[in-house]
Parts: C-alpha cells; structure tokens; sequence
C-alpha cells in the first residue's frame, strides 16, 4: 500500500483479532521484540483487526514506514475505540504530527496529558511537535518537563542538548549532551549538537572524528546534518575543497529524502508565473482604507533568506516599543485563495474595503495562533520569503511599512546553499547551487516588478551596512519607523542568547556584530564560478561591484 493510499483501510471489513493474533503480539511484548509485535500489529491490522493495541501498533509501523497517511487512518480507527485512552491520543497525535498537522496535534497531546499528566513520554512528543511547529521556546519547556519526570529520557535530554546549540548556549548543550550519551552511547542528536558545540569552540578536529560515525551509519536527516556540520568543520580548518564537497553530500542526501510532490508547482514556477502576471499588468489598484482597529505600526520584513532578516530583527526587538514576530506564515489563507492563477489574481485585484476583511481577519487569526498579540507601537511580520507575496500584503495591508533586506548576492546564494533549512518548497531550491542562484535571480527579479506596480512605503537596510556603522543604520532604520533612537538596540545579542530564535542564523546573530560574515563567498571563489554569471546583473545593480 503506498504513502497516499489510504481508501482501503477505511473500507476493510471490521473483525476481532484471533486469538493466535493477540498470542503472538503479546508474546512479542512480553520478550520486549517491539519489531515482531509492530509487524504482526501492522499484518493483522491490515486485514481488518479492530483492536486498540493492534491498532496503535500498526500507527508505529506505518510511521516507521513513512507511510503517514496510513498511520492517521490507522489512529482514527484506533480513536473510535479508546477516545480518553491516552496510548490512543498518542498515536494519534504522532500521526497528525507527521502529516504536517501538528498545530491539531497539540490539542490531542493536550486531551491526552489531562488523562495521563505524569507521562513523560507524552511531555516530549509534544515538545517535539512543537518542534515541528519551530516553536522552540515551549519544546524546550515540554523537553525540560519530560525531563523532570523521567531524568533517563534520552530523547529529550538530546533534544535540549540541540535546542541549547542552535542558540550558542555551548555549557548548556554539552551538559545535556554528555548527560544523553551516558545513557546511550551514540545517540545522533545528541552527538550533532556536541559537534555544534565543538564547532562553535572552534574544535574543528575535535568535530569531524564525533561526527564520522553518523556520516558512515546514521539514517538519512542525521546523516545529512552530520555532513553539513562536517562541511562547517572543514570550513573553519580551512580546507575548502573539502569542505564544498561535504556540503554538496549534505544536499544531496536531502534531496533523496524530500524529492519534489510528483505534478506540483516548484517555488520557482510560482514566482515565474507572478513576475509574468505583473510584468504585464497594469499599476496595482492600492486600496485606500486599512483595518482602521490596527492602531500600531504593522511592518514587514523581507528580502531572501540569509540576507541578515534575523539580525535585523533580533536588533529591533531589543527595542522597547517594538514588538517581533518571526518566521510565521500568516499569509497562507491569502495565499490559498488567490494563487491558484491569473483568474485568482484579477479577483483579488478587483476587491476592495470589506470584501477584503476576511483575509485581514486571517492573517491576524494566526498571528494570535502564535501567541502573538501587538501591544506595542510597531510590530514586526519577519519572513524574508513573503518578497514573493508582497502584492498581497500591498493589497491587504497597504499602510504597512516594508523592510528590504539586502546582502552581497553571491554571499546570500552561498549560505543558503551550506546551511541546513527545514524543508520547504521555497527551502528545495537551494539543495543545488544552481538551484538557489536562480531562485534568488526569479524572486529579485519579482521585487523589482513589486517596485514598480506597487505603492509600497520602503525602506533597504544592507547587512554589510549594518555590521560596519551600526549606530548610523540603526538611527535611519528608528527614523522610517517613527521611533527614538536608543542604545538598548545594541544589547541585541545578550537578548538573543535568552530568546528561541527558529533560523538556521541564531548561533551567529547570539555573537553579536562581526564583520567575518561579509565576503564569505570568496574563499569558494573556484567552486561558485559556475553561478557567478547568474548574479553579475543583481550584484551590479545593488552595487557590490
């Protein structure tokens, strides 16, 4: 049965498991060889089995599988047996979890821990749903109270050694870590975040031989994690070669686990496809009014990824009268109803005043879904990627003041290419360094279209700018926004260290200012060559030659 294919299970005709069934499932257990019993689970369910442990069982093989779609059949079926069965909200909620619908399963996870609140292991399958969600801070919390209750979980020892390394906190992440591998020896997630640390010490050496293990044996997104942490490593030895070698592993491994949806339209098509339809049409008809309620300054913050939109956020959220949110797709209901073509496109183009409300209504429906509610007099929207969506922020929000973020290009195709993204169809681009030199191309060139057909109130920070006269952008950057200039700005990095920041970019941003980070690309000066022809125009037309 394939991944999708799921209309068989609901039809299967409903039969109590035999009694030799239920023998050899029990006898599995009882010797403690889960994969025997999650195999007779998975052949007895497949046939009809109606039976809670049967059921929930044969959730755990269709996940081990990757078939997720026939583990959620599976955990509805189970569901309807044991509704305030707390082994049957978990699978269930796992099941929602690994069919991206894990916001749905916070709320199981939640039904099931008023049943079962001691249970550790539901604490930390919700931390990683969370997780799922990028919502670092409360998987940390759930990690931590998972923790609590059972000092030898592992996995979640791990998984706070990881979060602790992804904000530079290298005490934090080595405790946890060692603590984890005392347990367990060779636990993947908790030997990649030791390796973090060792990188961000600068034990490069030290890196490489923990990491080779994973790289030689670990199950495809470690493996691939250990090849980009490898290719850090190598970076900071110096030897370059190797170091774009392992990079280019690391994505290629990638690419092998989260190949393209077979019929779907690539991030690059869609952008395509907007930069023709307003290369062709006529100025953007701005709407007039805005939602009147809104009494803060809504601001935007875009550009393209590893362009320095997180340093620029985390700088203004160190501001008092500035509210933050980051790396949060608000705008899907929007994007939903009107990206399915040019007919989708000319509606929205003719709606204006109430007829627009419900997308407004939307967007901030999932700011507060985040735990977000603006009380201060700005609040910043930071996703670099909503570039390509600027004609609906122009058209729902036209008040709304947009930041550009802007980086070297090469430097910015470069860095997407070695850092190691959640995946998304925007985010497979830059598994090839083709790949992401045209996407940056394909949505720079859709800006530049924006520009021109919308009334856009904007304003270009660089990041070479900001690292080099940080008063001085920052005191220009306060003035676009209406604020007062304060020396709190400069404190970002303290203030990061305490924050979950969901970007590849938080160990660096918790570093403070440095002016390393500009210029990287040239050191692989040989290896980009190919690209370089593709960003000539872009780096000529924002000056960076």
């Amino acid at each position: 049965m394939s991944r999708h294919d799921t209309s068989n299970i609901g039809s299967l005709p409903r039969r109590s498991p035999t009694s030799a069934e239920m023998r050899g499932i029990e006898a599995a257990m009882r010797s403690d060889d889960t994969a025997l019993a999650i195999s007779l689970a998975s052949e007895a369910a497949r046939t009809g089995a109606d039976h809670a442990l049967v059921l929930v069982l044969a959730v755990h093989g269709s996940l081990g599988r990757g078939a997720a779609d026939e583990a959620l059949a599976y955990a509805l079926r189970a569901r309807a047996l044991g509704p305030r069965d707390p082994q049957i909200l978990n699978a269930y909620a796992l099941a929602l979890v690994n069919c991206d619908r894990a916001r749905e399963a916070l709320a199981v996870y939640d039904a099931a821990l008023r049943l079962a609140p001691d249970r550790s292991s539901l604490h930390y399958n919700k931390g990683c749903a969370f997780e799922a969600l990028s919502d670092k801070l409360r998987a940390r919390l759930s990690f931590e109270r998972a923790v609590a209750l059972q000092p030898t979980n592992t996995q979640a020892l791990a998984r706070l050694a990881n979060i602790a390394a992804a904000r530079s906190d290298v005490g934090e992440a080595r405790a946890q870590g060692e603590r984890a591998l005392r347990l367990q020896p060779g636990e993947p997630v908790a030997t990649l975040a030791l390796a973090s640390a060792d990188v961000e010490e600068k034990k490069f050496d030290a890196a490489l031989a923990r990491l080779g293990p994973l790289m030689a044996a670990a199950p495809g997104i470690d493996r691939s994690i250990a090849e980009g942490l490898a290719g850090d490593a190598l970076d900071g030895l110096g030897r370059h070669d190797d170091a774009f070698r392992a990079y280019a592993v690391s994505n290629a491994t990638r690419r092998a686990i989260f190949h393209a949806a077979p019929g779907s339209e690539s991030a690059r098509t869609l952008v395509a496809r907007l930069s023709g339809y307003f290369r062709d049409a006529k100025a953007w008809p701005r709407e007039q009014a805005d939602e009147a309620a809104q009494s803060c300054t809504h601001v935007f913050l875009v550009g393209f990824p590893r362009s320095g939109t997180t340093l620029l956020e985390q700088v203004l959220a160190a501001h008092p009268d500035v509210e933050t949110m980051e790396e949060r797709d608000c705008l899907a209901d929007a994007q939903r109803e009107f990206l399915g073509g040019t007919d989708d496109l000319d509606r929205l183009a003719a709606l204006s005043g109430g007829a627009l409300e419900p997308w407004r209504k939307a967007y901030w429906a999932r700011v507060a879904e985040w735990g977000v509610e603006p009380s201060r007099s700005v609040f910043v929207d930071k996703l670099p990627l909503n570039t390509i969506y600027l004609f609906l922020i122009a058209k729902l929000f036209p008040r709304a003041k947009i930041l550009f973020a802007l980086r070297d290009p090469v430097d910015v195709v470069w860095n997407c290419f070695r850092r190691r993204f959640g995946m998304s169809a925007q985010m497979y681009e830059f598994l090839t360094l083709e790949g992401a030199a045209r996407h940056y191309d394909a949505v720079m060139t859709l800006a530049e279209l924006y520009r021109d057909k919308l009334a856009l109130d904007l304003h270009e920070l660089r990041y070479e700018a900001m690292v080099n006269d940080f008063e001085g952008e920052t005191r220009r950057l306060c003035a676009f926004l209406n604020l007062e200039w304060t020396e709190a700005l400069a404190d970002f990095a303290a203030r990061t260290r305490t924050r979950a920041v969901n970007t590849p970019s938080a160990a660096q941003v918790a570093r403070g200012l440095f002016t390393n980070a500009v210029g990287q690309w040239t050191s692989y000066r040989e290896q980009l060559a190919p690209i370089l022809p593709i960003l000539a125009p872009w780096r000529a037309r924002f000056g960076y030659v």
